[in-house]
C-alpha cells in the first residue's frame, strides 16, 4: 500500500469535498471555507472525483527540483573546495566559480557542499544588545582606520598586517597598505598616503591601540599620543571606540578582506608586503570590491579638506622636547648632536627645543618656528637616554616631555627602566645640590667674629 503525504491544507480540504460530496454543502459555502475561488474549487473538486485523495496534492511532491544543481557542478565544486580552493568562504568560492567556469551557485547551496564535505563548519553566535549608530551623510565625514594582523600570504610571505581606512558613510574602502606591524611610523606612512590622495577628514574613528592612545598613567587623558598630537595639528578629530562592535564597519571589512583579498592574492601568487601593496593600491581589486559592498552617500557632497597647505613631513613624525646642555649639545636615543654656532633664533643652555624624527629616521631640530643647524658628534650610552612619546595637553608643555623626578618618571613610564626603591633613593639624593664648602677666608672671617663675641659678652639688663 503506498504511503500519502498530505499537509494540513490539503487534509482541511479533504474533510470539505467529502461533505460537499454527501450534498451537506454547496460549493459556494465550500470556496468560502476553504478561502479559495469557486473556479479553482471546481478544478480541485473534479481533481478529487476523478483521483480520490491523491488528487489533492501536489503534482510536483516528491518529484527532483527542475531548478536543482547539476551533478557534475557539484562534483567539481568539491572538488576545487578540497583542493585548490581549499579554506575560501562560501562567498568568494561562488564568485570565482561564476568567473572561471561561468555557472552559479549560491552562496547557501555552497555552504550546504562544504558542510557535507567537512569543509565548513556551523558555529553558534551568542547575541548581544547593540545600538545602532546612524551613518554619516556625507564621505569625508568620518573614515575608521584599523589594523588587520594576519597570515595575508598563507606562509609564501612574512606575517604581516593591513591598515584598512574605510568610509563611514558608504562603506567604501578608500586605502589599503600592508606594513610590517602595526607601529606610528608604519600608520603614519600610511596616513601621509593616505591624506595625500584624498585630502583631510573631518573626523578619524580608531580604537585604544598603544599607536593611538596613551593608556598608562593617564587618568584624566590629558597626554597625548604621537597620532593624536599629529592629527591634532592637521584638525582632525580622533574618536576612540571601546568596543570592536563599536566600530563595525571597519571590522567587517577585516573579516570579508581576510576571506577574499587572501583569495584573491593566493590566485595572483602574490608572496611579498611589497607586492601586496602594488595589487591592492595601483590593481583594479578596490575597484572591484567596492562595487559590490560600497552603498551610495545620503547625501552629495565630499567633506575632505585640502591638505596641500600643511607641510606633512614636520607633522606625522615623532616630536620630542629636550633640554640643550652647557655645552650645546642634546642627547637624543644614545646620539650626541652638537649645535651650531649661528643659528636663525637665539638659544642658551637649558632652552627647551623639539627633536623631530622624520618617518624616513632623519632628525631635525627645531625652537618655535626656526630649524636649527647642528651635527651628530657622538654616540652616547645606550639606554641612558630615553624618549617620551606622549605629549601633555595642559599649559606650560606642548610636546613630549615630563616634568617629573628622574627616578619618579622612569617608574611612571613605558620607556624609561624601571628601578627599585633603593635606585630611586640614591637617585634623588645624587639631584640635591650640596651646598658648596667655604673658602679660607670667609672661614677666617667667620672664627674672628666667633672670638669677639666670647670676650665681648653682652651685659646683662636689670
Amino acid at each position: 500500500m503506498d504511503k500519502l503525504i498530505m499537509n494540513r491544507k490539503e487534509r482541511k480540504q479533504l474533510v470539505v469535498f467529502e461533505q460537499l460530496k454527501d450534498d451537506k454543502l454547496t460549493k459556494v459555502q465550500a470556496s468560502k471555507i476553504l478561502g479559495i475561488s469557486p473556479r479553482w474549487l471546481r478544478t480541485k473538486y473534479n481533481r478529487f472525483l476523478k483521483e480520490g485523495d491523491r488528487g489533492l496534492t501536489h503534482k510536483n511532491r516528491g518529484k527532483p527540483s527542475p531548478n536543482r544543481l547539476n551533478a557534475k557542478d557539484v562534483a567539481l565544486f568539491a572538488k576545487l573546495i578540497k583542493g585548490e580552493w581549499k579554506g575560501f568562504w562560501p562567498t568568494i568560492a561562488t564568485d570565482l566559480f561564476e568567473e572561471e567556469y561561468k555557472k552559479k551557485i549560491s552562496a547557501e547551496s555552497a555552504r550546504q557542499i562544504m558542510i557535507a564535505i567537512g569543509e565548513w563548519q556551523v558555529g553558534k553566535r551568542k547575541p548581544y544588545h547593540r545600538k545602532r549608530r546612524p551613518r554619516k551623510t556625507v564621505i569625508g565625514m568620518m573614515i575608521q582606520l584599523d589594523g588587520s594582523p594576519h597570515d595575508w600570504f598563507e606562509g609564501r610571505g612574512p606575517a604581516c598586517t593591513l591598515l584598512v581606512f574605510i568610509d563611514d558613510a558608504t562603506s567604501q574602502i578608500l586605502w589599503l597598505e600592508f606594513v610590517k606591524s602595526e607601529s606610528f611610523v608604519a600608520v603614519a606612512r600610511a596616513t601621509k598616503n593616505y591624506l595625500e590622495r584624498y585630502g583631510l577628514p573631518s573626523s578619524i574613528y580608531v580604537d585604544y591601540g598603544s599607536v593611538f592612545s596613551v593608556n598608562t598613567n593617564n587618568p584624566e587623558r590629558d597626554k597625548l599620543s604621537q597620532f593624536e598630537r599629529a592629527m591634532k595639528e592637521l584638525g582632525i578629530r580622533v574618536i576612540h571606540a571601546r568596543s570592536p562592535q563599536a566600530k563595525g564597519r571597519v571590522e567587517r571589512a577585516n573579516q570579508t578582506l581576510q576571506r577574499r583579498l587572501v583569495a584573491r592574492m593566493r590566485l595572483a601568487k602574490i608572496s611579498s608586503i611589497e607586492e601586496g601593496n602594488i595589487f591592492v593600491q595601483k590593481g583594479n581589486y578596490l575597484q572591484k570590491h567596492n562595487g559590490r559592498f560600497s552603498i551610495d552617500a545620503e547625501k552629495a557632497g565630499n567633506a575632505h579638506l585640502s591638505a596641500k597647505e600643511y607641510n606633512l613631513n614636520n607633522i606625522l613624525c615623532q616630536k620630542n622636547i629636550r633640554i640643550v646642555t652647557n655645552d650645546f649639545t642634546i642627547s637624543y636615543k644614545t646620539r650626541i648632536l652638537q649645535l651650531e654656532k649661528h643659528q636663525p633664533a637665539i638659544v642658551r643652555p637649558k632652552s627647551r627645543v623639539v627633536v623631530y624624527e622624520h618617518l624616513d629616521s632623519s632628525l631635525s631640530i627645531h625652537i618655535g618656528r626656526s630649524k636649527l643647524h647642528f651635527t651628530q658628534i657622538g654616540i652616547g650610552k645606550k639606554g641612558k637616554i630615553s624618549p617620551v612619546d606622549y605629549v601633555n595637553s595642559g599649559k606650560g608643555v606642548e610636546v613630549g616631555i615630563s616634568l617629573k623626578n628622574p627616578a619618579d618618571q622612569a617608574s611612571d613610564t613605558d620607556n624609561g627602566p624601571l628601578l627599585t626603591q633603593p635606585q630611586k633613593r640614591r637617585a634623588r639624593k645624587s639631584s640635591i645640590k650640596k651646598p658648596k664648602p667655604a673658602s679660607e677666608t670667609a672661614r677666617r672671617w667667620n672664627g674672628s667674629l666667633s672670638k669677639k663675641k666670647q670676650h665681648n659678652p653682652q651685659p646683662k639688663t636689670n
